[in-house]
């Protein structure tokens, strides 16, 4: 796997974040790695990462910003 660089984490957190914070009825984790062209188990990796900073939440099947 590749090494990010210093920063990258949080950038891709951040960028993730932006994307659920759009939809107002939330996202699949395969609609998610399509729209950003990142594979499911990374999108799943931030979006747990997400939801322990209490960030996102998810809600059935979908994922969903807490605002």
């Amino acid at each position: 796997m590749a090494r990010l660089r210093k920063g990258e984490k949080l950038c891709n957190e951040n960028r993730l974040w932006r994307l659920l914070y759009r939809s107002i009825f939330g996202l699949r984790e395969t609609d998610i790695a399509a729209e950003l062209g990142w594979e499911r188990r990374t999108v799943n990796n931030y979006l747990r990462a997400l939801a322990n900073q209490g960030r996102a939440y998810k809600e059935g099947r979908v994922w969903l910003a807490d605002r």
